[in-house]
């Protein structure tokens, strides 16, 4: 994983040639720079709109995969950058420019190059030097702000500077007490000082780690992608095999870490102590779970993120499996003496264990411990002695988001939790249908209420706006002021403040949230909501009366993760809510295990565990897809009319990942192509491949063993 840093000395590498070559040279390459098809802002006001801060900008908006090989690969050789150009989605993951958004660094009127070479000349060298009146100058240029000038400032030098942006405000209200827009507030009024004290303190929670390092970290947290879990695994620098090479260096230039042995399974026996004789859980990290690295029992060497785990590849270990991380803690430390890790490879490790409690201990690591413990709160386990009172189970997340892949039970899951709000007790895992029942009647009593955003969903709709109304006696139109679902809903928690309300958003990634919310997105935070001693009240626009969210009304959303196509989750709403991850339970009761030899449950594993290997964990197959599923006629109809036109979205109709999926079973067969079918021509690819799925009339269809195949 090694490449996910590739854009690193790339771009520092451009910064520093642009600086060396000046003011024309930018202009002339950059004119010469095959930008592609589309808006070009950058060239729109000749020499006077090309400077160095526009330049990086208006380059990290060529954010697609075809913009880059083209855009990136021109810009190279304009240049004649010698950094290998970054090569792979994960070779760019840096900030870009949202959509419709002003790149360029003035108005297109007032233009100001002096003051943005200096500027850009000072970040290029280090940021101990930079002139704090040209910072503030640059930041209150027209459509410059925080979160523009330091994203930019961070593609120039990663190695100095940290963009204060969404992301950062993953972990600014843990470690620092503020929001992201607290923060940008704060450097807008105080300057440079009050950015550059927010990087040091950033970098002081991330020990020996790079700027570069840390944003990728934060960025990957804040899009749900490595969401800190609180689990914990370690792993020995010398773990591989009977070899006594220390491979630290190995592990902390290239991102990963791994362990050797035969090369018999996802696993091995730790020969090192009869007593601990083994099998390596190899294949359990899961991304977000933590990695403590060590040498022997006496030095700590790291702790990093499982980012991506290549033992958890169905087909099992292969001898160049790792497990990727991102890095938090670089620092090397003598392990705390009080306590002895365990004499093992690799393994978990839990709260308690004598190896988490020698880096808990650990001065150099505390930082770390603290972090996770602050992004991942809730992460120690239930135990008799240490259960959460009847009160603290009864408090639920004002603003909450349950997420997973398709067929989890989201949707089907809102009941109870909007029943379990209303009710002001906890979740229940189950619904029978007293729960449904209860929830019908609080949806009549106007308690609870429920919408699905979709694409055309807007403002109007969910606040309030000016609708059309036909006279039925004249038949002539008028025009009336008409509330929106959230604003009624929100008028009635407000007159009755002793009882919860909820509203429950379905595919709530679907709408476009800021043009849905509006200026209402501030007022959801807990802080801003009315009672609070933070509160925020707004004028709304059709009615011009005075609005504010109450203490007393709950959100309660649904994300489809497979659902990235259509819409990303608005980053201003992600930080507002706190999600509950929702995933395949292959294990679920209500799936057969014996439909005519059939094991649904282990079927369903091993189609996931493909998945997550050829694509992400986001587009698993979901168990709800089998709980219907009771004879081989539905589960036939279930993999033709649910499962493979699933597949087909997934994987954009490439027919031979999917029956990768199905390993093969015979679902999926190759068309030859007819002999003569085409004259000879350099048009025709000969050794194209065209497949067909079987007709549903096939009794392939029904036959178990089709479908043992799989698993």
């Amino acid at each position: 994983m090694k490449e996910i840093y590739d854009w690193v000395p790339w771009f520092r590498e451009l910064a520093e040639t642009i600086a060396q070559g000046g003011e024309k040279d930018l202009i002339d390459k950059a004119k010469a720079v095959d930008w592609g098809p589309g808006k070009r802002a950058l060239l729109d006001f000749d020499n006077k709109g090309i400077d160095p801060f526009s330049f990086f900008y208006f380059l990290a908006s060529k954010n697609t995969s075809i913009q880059r090989r083209k855009v990136y690969l021109s810009v190279h050789n304009q240049f004649h950058i010698s950094s290998t150009l970054p090569d792979g989605e994960d070779a760019y993951i840096f900030p870009t420019p949202p959509p419709m958004a002003q790149v360029l660094f003035h108005d297109g009127k007032n233009f100001d190059h002096d003051l943005l070479w200096s500027l850009f000349k000072q970040v290029v060298v280090d940021n101990r030097n930079i002139n704090p009146n040209d910072f503030k100058k640059v930041l209150d240029i027209k459509n410059v702000a925080v979160t523009k000038l330091t994203q930019t400032l961070f593609l120039i030098n990663p190695e100095y500077f940290l963009p204060v942006d969404d992301a950062t405000g993953v972990v600014s209200e843990a470690l620092l007490d503020l929001s992201s827009r607290e923060l940008e507030r704060k450097i807008k009024e105080n300057g440079l000082q009050e950015y550059l004290s927010v990087v040091e303190k950033l970098k002081k929670a991330f020990p020996e780690c790079q700027p570069y390092e840390i944003a990728l970290f934060l960025y990957l947290q804040s899009k749900l992608e490595v969401k800190v879990s609180g689990k914990f695994f370690h792993v020995s620098s010398k773990a591989h095999g009977y070899k006594e090479d220390d491979h630290w260096e190995q592990f902390k230039k290239n991102n990963w870490v791994y362990t050797g042995g035969p090369e018999s399974g996802t696993s091995w026996d730790d020969w090192s102590d009869n007593s601990k004789r083994g099998k390596y859980p190899l294949d359990d990290p899961k991304p977000g779970d933590g990695i403590l690295v060590r040498t022997g029992t006496k030095k700590g060497r790291a702790i990093g993120i499982v980012y991506k785990n290549d033992y958890a590849d169905p087909h099992g270990f292969n001898g160049k499996s790792k497990i990727h991380v991102l890095w938090i803690n670089k620092s090397e430390n003598p392990l705390s003496k009080k306590e002895n890790t365990e004499w093992v490879g690799f393994n978990k490790t839990e709260k308690g264990s004598s190896t988490y409690s020698a880096f808990e201990k650990t001065e150099g690591y505390k930082s770390s411990f603290d972090l996770i413990e602050r992004l991942a709160p809730n992460h120690e386990p239930k135990t008799p002695d240490n259960q959460q009172s009847k009160a603290d189970a009864m408090k639920h997340p004002l603003n909450q988001i349950l997420c997973g892949p398709p067929g989890t039970g989201k949707t089907w899951n809102t009941v109870n939790y909007a029943v379990a709000i209303a009710e002001e007790r906890s979740v229940e895992n189950e619904r029978d249908e007293d729960v449904k029942a209860r929830f019908d009647n609080l949806k009549k009593q106007g308690r609870i209420a429920m919408v699905t955003f979709h694409q055309n969903f807007t403002y109007e709709d969910f606040i309030e706006g000016i609708r059309p109304v036909l006279n039925d006696e004249s038949e002539s139109v008028r025009y009336e002021l008409t509330k929106g679902i959230f604003r009624e809903i929100a008028e009635r928690a407000s007159k009755n403040g002793k009882e919860n309300y909820v509203l429950i958003i379905d595919e709530i990634n679907r709408g476009n949230i800021a043009k849905i919310f509006g200026e209402l997105i501030t007022l959801i935070e807990p802080s801003k909501r009315l009672g609070r001693d933070d509160e925020a009240t707004v004028i709304l626009p059709y009615s011009q009366e005075s609005f504010g969210v109450p203490a007393n009304l709950y959100v309660v959303g649904t994300m489809n993760t497979a659902d990235r196509s259509i819409a990303l989750l608005d980053t201003a709403l992600r930080r507002r809510f706190e999600f509950v991850e929702m995933m395949p339970n292959s294990s679920h009761s209500g799936i057969s295990k014996d439909i005519e030899g059939v094991n649904c449950q282990d079927l369903l594993a091993a189609m996931n565990k493909r998945i997550c290997f050829l694509l992400n964990r986001e587009r698993q197959i979901g168990h709800t897809y089998f709980m219907d599923v009771q004879d081989m006629a539905s589960l036939a109809t279930t993999f033709r009319t649910k499962i493979i036109p699933l597949l087909q979205e997934y994987f954009y109709d490439d027919w031979k990942k999917i029956d990768l999926v199905l390993n093969g079973n015979g679902f999926i067969r190759e068309i030859p192509v007819e002999d003569g079918l085409f004259k000879d021509s350099d048009l025709v690819d000969r050794e194209k491949k065209i497949y067909e799925l079987l007709p549903g009339n096939d009794r392939a269809w029904q036959r178990p063993e089709t479908y043992q195949i799989i698993y």
